[in-house]
């Protein structure tokens, strides 16, 4: 009898044991109050274990800091870019996220922050338990304070030295970037223009842009351009709304970049614009992600498109600082033409990035 009963008394102050012992590393974990880009401020783990990178602009510079195995998962469209394996082999163990997920999916994978791209999802989210931030490419009211937002959150979640430096680094870098060609093009008496972007993460076509505040909107404005989009009410303008705005300039970025540049070069009513009678469409890079958004390569974004622009002013050697910057930051030697597919908008093999 004393035998039998022995057994499930043995069992139970093991599994009280257990849960007083979960109890107690939990009150252990260290908290950190953080405000995110919207002026919300919430707790949080310090150096969480496991983050859903559904912004789009933070997967890259968390995994260039040496944050990869912290990562759990990160949004589709960040992933579904054929360079992402090539230089991140890693990121095939990262869950797939979609862009709107729902807190029982992050409570049920053990994600203990998100990095949300939108202020309604972060809030719903911490409504329900699950700590998140917004971190959004867009600024309030314009993206000029916002640059290095990033990665100044990330040195104030997690407190390794080594991250702080790299982070210290990177912001150095997009610092003198923006300074190098702002300072050379103050150097001269250009002409104001316009300029359209055109986003092509998605298959939105020519009617998809950014619009005011945003990061596209800062950087074009610093190179000297009145950004089209900021004097719209929608990212979506119709095709009569970019004719009537006649931009000087297009550029071109995101996966559809080659589709979309194709588009405007040979259909009406863009044909007959003088932008592409002038040749002045320009395609942005695009890698592990694309240059236009908040990345490693942000420096190199500044000066590919200063090159392209302005060619009597700038001409930088953008495929040593993209091979140079891809083995800095993520350990990967790249080819020659591997870089000069980058450049072009294409994939690893030359193809197009869209499937």
């Amino acid at each position: 009898m004393l035998k039998k009963t022995f057994v499930p008394l043995l069992v139970a102050l093991v599994t009280v044991g257990a849960l007083t012992g979960c109890s107690n590393n939990d009150e252990k974990q260290e908290k950190i109050s953080v405000t995110d880009m919207v002026g919300t401020t919430i707790t949080i783990n310090k150096n969480p274990k496991k983050v859903a990178c559904i912004s789009r602009t933070t997967y890259d510079l968390l995994v260039a800091y040496g944050l990869g195995d912290k990562i759990d998962g990160a949004y589709k469209g960040t992933l579904n870019n054929d360079w992402v394996p090539l230089i991140y082999p890693q990121s095939k163990d990262h869950y797939v996220y979609q862009y709107n997920n729902s807190s029982e999916l992050f409570l049920s994978r053990g994600v203990d922050l998100v990095l949300a791209p939108e202020k309604y999802m972060a809030d719903d989210l911490n409504a329900h338990g699950v700590p998140a931030l917004c971190v959004s490419l867009y600024g309030n009211p314009t993206f000029d304070n916002y640059v290095t937002f990033l990665s100044s959150l990330v040195t104030k979640i997690w407190d390794s030295e080594e991250i702080k430096s790299k982070a210290a680094a990177w912001e150095n870098k997009v610092t003198t970037a923006i300074n190098d060609v702002t300072s050379e093009l103050a150097k001269h008496e250009i002409a104001k223009k316009k300029i359209f972007y055109v986003r092509g993460d998605k298959d939105n076509g020519i009617g998809y842009t950014d619009t005011k505040g945003s990061f596209t909107e800062y950087a074009y404005r610093s190179l000297g351009f009145d950004f089209v989009g900021s004097t719209l009410n929608t990212t979506r303008p119709s095709k009569e709304e970019i004719v009537a705005q006649n931009p000087d300039i297009f550029v071109c970025g995101g996966q559809y970049q080659n589709k979309n540049i194709n588009i405007i070069k040979t259909e009406e009513p863009y044909i007959n614009m003088d932008a592409v009678k002038n040749n002045k469409v320009y395609n942005i890079p695009i890698g592990f992600t694309a240059f236009e958004q908040l990345s490693v390569m942000t420096p190199i974004f500044f000066y590919d498109q200063a090159n392209k622009i302005y060619p009597e002013y700038f001409s930088y050697d953008i495929a040593s600082m993209v091979k140079t910057s891809i083995k800095q930051y993520f350990g990967t030697d790249v080819t020659d033409d591997q870089v000069s597919y980058m450049l072009s908008g294409l994939n690893p093999e030359g193809q197009p990035l869209y499937k």
